[in-house]
């Protein structure tokens, strides 16, 4: 088999040639010329973004003899010995498959030997996240103290699941998402080396499809290679992406804004009998209201999204009637739909849920959508559309009744709180604390104060203390009474009667027992 897919083809060879990691690559070429090298590196970011490449590269740039701006000059004796198959200086393991304690071991052996024919021995570990307790705790050791002529480069696409232990060993570099425009620039000098004609905004979307990882954006290239002898078309690439119809996508998106939800189910059984899947499709959804948004709120919109003219034009009319909050909240219902598609067993389901959601505002307590009713209701009465009549008849019957005065409530808690404020305003911090927990109860003209402890009531009533108590509620205009403990109460009633059948049967016959 001899072809060989671009994204192996045009893997970097040279550091120059790696694209977005500026701030890995500048560093790296700095330690090469100050020849100030680690033993372990730590490399990690999202797929396709460069870490093995850039691995490789680091491996061959150590051993040259004579290094180029950094980069490995591919010439010298070194640079072909490693180029080779057979080259046992440069070690790649896949730690997903070589994960147990045995691998590990293994190469603590090894290590130990000196490089075959370069200067040092580099060990490239890929996905590193995926070994196995045992084996970081077997790599620990060799880690921080390998022989001089080994360097260890992990690659992985979680550094969360490392051990700290590994991690404090390391020198962690963090490789970015690649700009979409890089990409872009990328696929088109190949398609421009390979004789292959393309409209620009194919390239872009292309370049999009990526997320970020040149190679997800390089494989999809692939693919378009090989799908027409023509030029490459946006319409080519989204039937490659098994994206859903532009123009059906607009109109599926387009009834949601306008609330016709029968023509949005008629849209989506349309989708589905083409086979669509409903994950495919709310990402499609997403991604041209968040288009619209863009449309809405960016003066030079186009320069951000790349459309061609006609299609950005049905996304510049959509957004001329929309709402800013409105596609807010569409964003949000559809990518929460997203989340909930993993779990369903009826993806289509969720999909009519979301976009039925959506599509309704006015029974959608959300504030996006309370916010988007309300800018509707006025742009509607700037327009004119909507009027407010006065109710002339409410107006005159107004008019005749005289004018009442505003009676002002007041509530339990209320009192409370400010018979405690006013406590502590006046310097009776002592009373304010002891009244803490009592409650206030009302009628017409009273203010009652009541608690079950004898203490806080023995306090209150004290005749200063009260004087104290009636000056911080004197603006609320009741009387004021400090309720007697029920326990209390109780007591001195039976105390009373006691005291009574003493004087009517004499002392020596009333007995009271507890």
């Amino acid at each position: 088999m001899s072809y060989l897919a671009l994204y192996r083809k045009y893997r970097p060879v040279r550091f120059q040639d790696v694209i977005g990691q500026d701030h890995v690559v500048k560093t790296l070429i700095n330690q090469i010329e100050n020849d100030r090298l680690g033993h372990a590196y730590l490399f990690t970011g999202t797929r396709g973004t460069g870490k093995t490449t850039t691995a490789k590269i680091f491996a061959k740039a150590i051993n040259c003899l004579h290094p180029v701006n950094g980069s490995p000059c591919g010439e010298c004796e070194a640079c072909k010995a490693l180029s080779s198959p057979s080259n046992i200086d440069i070690i790649e393991i896949d730690a997903a498959s070589n994960n147990g304690v045995n691998e590990i071991r293994e190469l603590r052996d090894n290590v130990q030997f000196a490089p075959a024919s370069c200067r040092y021995k580099v060990y490239i570990i890929d996905e590193v996240h995926m070994l196995t307790g045992a084996a970081f705790n077997a790599l620990l050791k060799t880690l921080e103290e390998p022989p001089k002529h080994a360097v260890f480069i992990l690659a992985t696409t979680e550094a969360h699941k490392i051990p700290a232990t590994i991690l404090s060993r390391c020198m962690r570099f963090d490789f970015k998402l690649v700009p979409t425009e890089k990409i872009a620039k990328l696929i088109a000098d190949i398609y421009d080396e390979q004789g292959k004609k393309y409209e620009k905004e194919a390239v872009g979307l292309i370049a999009r499809a990526g997320e970020g990882s040149i190679r997800d954006a390089l494989s999809i290239a692939d693919i378009a290679v090989s799908y027409g002898d023509g030029t490459l078309t946006y319409k080519d690439v989204t039937e490659i992406l098994g994206s859903a119809n532009y123009e059906t996508t607009a109109e599926l998106v387009e009834s949601v804004i306008d609330g016709d939800t029968g023509k949005i189910f008629g849209l989506t059984e349309e989708l589905a009998a083409m086979g669509k899947s409903m994950g495919v499709l709310i990402k499609d959804i997403t991604s041209f209201v968040r288009d619209v948004l863009v449309a809405k709120t960016c003066k030079d919109a186009n320069s951000i999204l790349g459309l061609p003219e006609s299609r950005f034009k049905t996304i510049a009319d959509i957004a001329e009637k929309s709402e800013e909050n409105r596609l807010l909240r569409i964003l949000e219902i559809f990518a929460e739909a997203e989340g909930d598609l993993k779990y369903s067993t009826h993806p289509r389901i969720v999909f009519e849920t979301a976009a039925v959601k959506a599509a309704s505002p006015a029974s959608d307590g959300d504030i996006s959508a309370l916010l988007s009713r309300v800018s509707a209701i006025e742009k509607a009465m700037a327009e004119g559309k909507v009027s407010v009549k006065p109710d002339k008849k409410a107006e005159e019957k107004v008019a005749k009744e005289p004018p009442k005065a505003k009676e002002k409530t007041f509530g339990e808690d209320e009192i409370k709180g400010k018979l405690l404020f006013n406590l502590g305003s006046n310097g009776s911090e002592m009373l304010r604390s002891t009244l803490q927990d009592v409650k206030i109860t009302l009628s017409d003209d009273e203010i009652t104060i009541v608690s079950e402890d004898k203490g806080v009531y023995d306090i209150a009533v004290i005749p200063e203390n009260f004087e104290r108590i009636e000056n911080a509620l004197k603006e609320f205009g009741k009387k004021v009474k400090i309720a007697e403990p029920k326990r209390e109460k109780i007591l001195s009633e039976i105390d009373a009667a006691t005291e009574r059948m003493k004087k009517i049967f004499g002392e020596e016959i009333v007995i009271v027992k507890n």
